[in-house]
Protein backbone atom coordinates (compact mmCIF):
# COMPACT_ATOMS: atom_id res chain seq x y z
CA UNK A 1 0.00 0.00 0.00
CA UNK A 2 1.25 3.58 -0.17
CA UNK A 3 -0.38 6.90 1.41
CA UNK A 4 0.42 9.87 0.77
CA UNK A 5 -0.43 12.80 3.38
CA UNK A 6 -2.27 10.92 5.26
CA UNK A 7 -3.59 11.80 9.19
CA UNK A 8 -2.27 9.74 12.04
CA UNK A 9 -5.37 10.52 14.07
CA UNK A 10 -8.50 12.30 12.76
CA UNK A 11 -8.82 14.68 16.12
CA UNK A 12 -5.13 15.79 15.59
CA UNK A 13 -5.53 16.76 12.00
CA UNK A 14 -8.98 18.28 12.49
CA UNK A 15 -7.10 20.74 15.26
CA UNK A 16 -4.13 21.33 12.39
CA UNK A 17 -6.31 21.92 9.35
CA UNK A 18 -9.07 24.71 11.24
CA UNK A 19 -5.78 26.56 12.75
CA UNK A 20 -3.58 26.62 9.74
CA UNK A 21 -7.26 27.19 7.48
CA UNK A 22 -7.39 30.31 9.91
CA UNK A 23 -3.56 31.19 9.14
CA UNK A 24 -3.07 31.16 12.66
CA UNK A 25 -1.60 27.78 13.35
CA UNK A 26 -2.24 24.15 14.54
CA UNK A 27 -2.35 25.74 18.50
CA UNK A 28 -5.57 27.42 17.64
CA UNK A 29 -7.15 24.59 16.69
CA UNK A 30 -6.05 23.14 19.91
CA UNK A 31 -7.10 25.56 22.37
CA UNK A 32 -9.72 28.08 20.48
CA UNK A 33 -10.78 25.74 18.37
CA UNK A 34 -11.40 22.41 20.67
CA UNK A 35 -14.85 23.08 21.84
CA UNK A 36 -16.23 23.11 18.39
CA UNK A 37 -14.15 20.50 17.17
CA UNK A 38 -15.27 18.15 19.74
CA UNK A 39 -18.76 19.64 19.06
CA UNK A 40 -18.59 18.39 15.50
CA UNK A 41 -17.31 14.48 16.30
CA UNK A 42 -20.45 13.93 18.63
CA UNK A 43 -22.64 15.56 15.92
CA UNK A 44 -21.24 13.10 13.21
CA UNK A 45 -21.54 10.30 15.60
CA UNK A 46 -25.20 10.87 17.09
CA UNK A 47 -26.26 12.34 13.54
CA UNK A 48 -24.15 10.21 11.02
CA UNK A 49 -23.51 7.09 13.23
CA UNK A 50 -20.02 7.58 12.55
CA UNK A 51 -17.18 7.55 15.40
CA UNK A 52 -14.62 10.25 14.44
CA UNK A 53 -12.49 8.70 17.66
CA UNK A 54 -11.91 5.71 15.56
CA UNK A 55 -10.50 7.00 12.91
CA UNK A 56 -6.97 6.78 12.84
CA UNK A 57 -4.21 5.70 10.15
CA UNK A 58 -1.55 4.66 12.92
CA UNK A 59 -3.44 1.86 14.73
CA UNK A 60 -4.67 0.67 11.14
CA UNK A 61 -1.78 0.22 10.07
CA UNK A 62 -0.11 -0.90 13.36
CA UNK A 63 -2.84 -3.95 13.25
CA UNK A 64 -2.33 -4.92 9.63
CA UNK A 65 0.74 -6.33 7.98
CA UNK A 66 0.40 -5.19 4.88
CA UNK A 67 3.45 -3.39 3.73
CA UNK A 68 3.01 0.46 3.77
CA UNK A 69 5.16 3.33 1.71
CA UNK A 70 4.11 6.22 3.48
CA UNK A 71 4.66 9.69 1.49
CA UNK A 72 4.41 13.30 2.80
CA UNK A 73 5.38 16.59 1.81
CA UNK A 74 7.78 18.24 4.22
CA UNK A 75 5.63 21.62 3.80
CA UNK A 76 2.36 20.31 4.27
CA UNK A 77 0.41 22.66 5.76
CA UNK A 78 -2.60 20.60 5.78
CA UNK A 79 -1.93 17.37 7.71
CA UNK A 80 1.35 17.98 9.29
CA UNK A 81 4.58 15.87 8.56
CA UNK A 82 4.71 14.47 11.94
CA UNK A 83 1.28 12.65 11.54
CA UNK A 84 3.40 9.98 8.86
CA UNK A 85 6.18 9.83 11.44
CA UNK A 86 3.43 8.87 14.45
CA UNK A 87 2.35 6.46 11.52
CA UNK A 88 5.79 4.98 10.99
CA UNK A 89 7.17 4.99 14.33
CA UNK A 90 3.80 3.20 15.12
CA UNK A 91 4.90 0.04 12.80
CA UNK A 92 8.85 0.95 11.91
CA UNK A 93 8.93 -2.80 10.47
CA UNK A 94 5.89 -2.65 7.93
CA UNK A 95 6.48 0.86 6.65
CA UNK A 96 9.40 3.06 5.03
CA UNK A 97 8.72 7.01 5.33
CA UNK A 98 9.59 8.69 2.65
CA UNK A 99 9.17 12.69 3.60
CA UNK A 100 9.63 15.08 0.68
CA UNK A 101 11.78 18.29 0.30
CA UNK A 102 9.51 21.21 -0.92
CA UNK A 103 6.32 19.20 -1.17
CA UNK A 104 2.84 20.61 0.17
CA UNK A 105 -0.16 18.50 0.80
CA UNK A 106 -0.23 15.59 -1.97
CA UNK A 107 2.23 17.00 -3.75
CA UNK A 108 4.83 14.66 -3.95
CA UNK A 109 4.73 13.81 -7.43
CA UNK A 110 4.65 17.63 -8.79
CA UNK A 111 7.79 18.24 -6.36
CA UNK A 112 9.75 15.35 -7.59
CA UNK A 113 8.10 13.28 -10.53
CA UNK A 114 10.89 10.78 -11.24
CA UNK A 115 11.58 10.27 -8.17
CA UNK A 116 7.77 9.28 -6.91
CA UNK A 117 7.64 6.97 -10.06
CA UNK A 118 10.52 5.10 -8.56
CA UNK A 119 10.02 5.05 -5.60
CA UNK A 120 6.22 3.99 -5.81
CA UNK A 121 7.33 1.54 -8.66
CA UNK A 122 9.94 0.24 -6.59
CA UNK A 123 7.77 -0.19 -3.45
CA UNK A 124 5.20 -2.44 -5.55
CA UNK A 125 7.89 -4.33 -6.87
CA UNK A 126 9.17 -5.17 -3.92
CA UNK A 127 6.06 -6.47 -2.32
CA UNK A 128 3.89 -7.90 -5.06
CA UNK A 129 1.94 -11.34 -4.44
CA UNK A 130 3.16 -13.95 -5.84
CA UNK A 131 0.35 -16.83 -6.76
CA UNK A 132 2.43 -18.81 -9.14
CA UNK A 133 1.48 -22.13 -7.74
CA UNK A 134 -0.34 -22.97 -4.18
CA UNK A 135 -1.07 -20.35 -1.89
CA UNK A 136 -0.12 -16.06 -2.47
CA UNK A 137 2.65 -15.44 -0.51
CA UNK A 138 3.74 -11.92 0.21
CA UNK A 139 7.19 -10.74 -0.83
CA UNK A 140 9.12 -8.39 1.76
Amino acid sequence: MVEESGFAEFREAAYDRLGEKLDVGPWFGQTVLRPAIEAGIIYARLKFRVNMNTASSRRAVAGSKVPVLLIHGEEDKNIRPRSAELIHKAAPNNTELWKVPKAAHCGAWAANPAEFDRRVLEWFAKHTVRCDRGPCKMRG
